[in-house]
């Protein structure tokens, strides 16, 4: 117990400082930490305000939103196919997202609903495609040919995404912008799905974790304690594809963050989700609050995309996972 309260403690910490460095960094160098801090206290002039309400804080709540809704998406991806390697980047499933807007995009006769939707159709389109050819659905899921369909389903859609910039000169360079994950011209408008989707799959998932808790012990045993295993894998794709869909719709795929975090917090807070889910909610924001501040240091006064830092972080780790991972075919 005194453990979970120094874990919780550190993430409050973590997720304080995150917010403060995005809110302080960017743009004008006039504004920073103390600036910031003024403004709380109403001791900053009128342009310099509307700077802060305008640009950063919609910024700062965007990176934590989709940290957290990438965190979630990853800890039921890990859950429901009980592979420790399972994340949207992992799965298809963020490229896919990317496939759809930018067919969206190019194709306007095609964009049937709004980019939000294009966006998560493909993404559940992509996760589905995995989940078959690995063969979730017919419950000889293998983690071996869950990886390996995953990498074909992400590489096949992100040659069709880069077959995207050879027909629309001019949407090519907004395009490849935003595949690295970008979040520089964000506002407040973008914040609505996000937060719905937070908040939404946040309830769905909690109420989910009794069910993700009898994942662990296995189809047979999940099925023998009155839970459908593939009624559960199918939600839990389904709710993922629609986190990462409206966050890929806002920054772009945003790669690795739905890997780390749900590792983390289960080697801090163990393996019960009614714990993980908040822990990971919590984790995420502040991994992607902390890229963010560190995307407007690294090559000041340029911005770096806040997903090449994420990348950074994550590809090494997803190395190292890969290694220290046990057989579990």
């Amino acid at each position: 117990m005194p453990f979970l309260a120094m874990y919780w403690s550190l993430m409050g910490v973590a997720l304080l400082c995150g917010a403060a460095l995005s809110l302080a960094t960017g743009g004008r160098q006039d504004i920073g930490f103390y600036q910031v801090l003024g403004a709380i206290f109403s001791q900053l002039d009128e342009q310099s305000l509307t700077v802060l309400r305008d640009i950063r804080v919609p910024r700062t709540l965007i990176a934590a939103l989709i940290g957290a809704n990438l965190s979630l998406a990853g800890l039921l991806l890990q859950a429901t196919t009980r592979n420790p390697l399972s994340s949207p980047s992992i799965l298809g499933i963020n490229q896919g997202a990317a496939l759809g807007i930018a067919i969206g995009l190019v194709f306007p006769s095609l964009m049937i609903f709004n980019v939000d939707t294009m966006a998560v159709l493909g993404a559940a389109l992509a996760g589905g495609v995995t989940l078959t050819l690995a063969g979730g659905f017919k419950g000889t899921l293998s983690a071996l040919r869950l990886i390996l369909s995953g990498v074909a389903v992400s590489a096949f859609a992100f040659a069709l995404v880069r077959f995207t910039f050879t027909l629309d000169d001019e949407l090519a360079r907004s395009i490849i912008l935003w595949t690295t994950g970008d979040i520089s011209d964000v506002r407040w408008k973008q914040a609505s799905p996000l937060l719905l989707w937070c908040v939404g799959g946040s309830v769905i998932t909690f109420f989910m974790s009794h069910k993700l808790n009898l994942m662990a012990l296995g189809e047979a045993a999940s099925k023998g304690l009155g839970s459908d295993p593939r009624f559960t894998l199918f939600l839990g794709i389904l709710l993922a594809a629609i986190l990462t869909g409206v966050s890929v719709a806002t920054a772009g795929p945003v790669m690795f963050v739905g890997l780390i975090i749900p590792h983390l917090c289960r080697a801090a807070f163990g393996t019960d989700h009614r714990v993980l889910v908040p822990a990971v909610i919590v984790g995420g924001a502040s991994l992607m609050l902390m890229a963010d501040g560190v995307s407007k240091l690294i090559n000041f006064p340029e911005e770096t995309a806040v997903g090449v830092v994420s990348a950074l972080i994550g590809a090494p780790y997803f190395l190292y996972l890969t290694i220290t991972a046990k057989e579990i075919d």
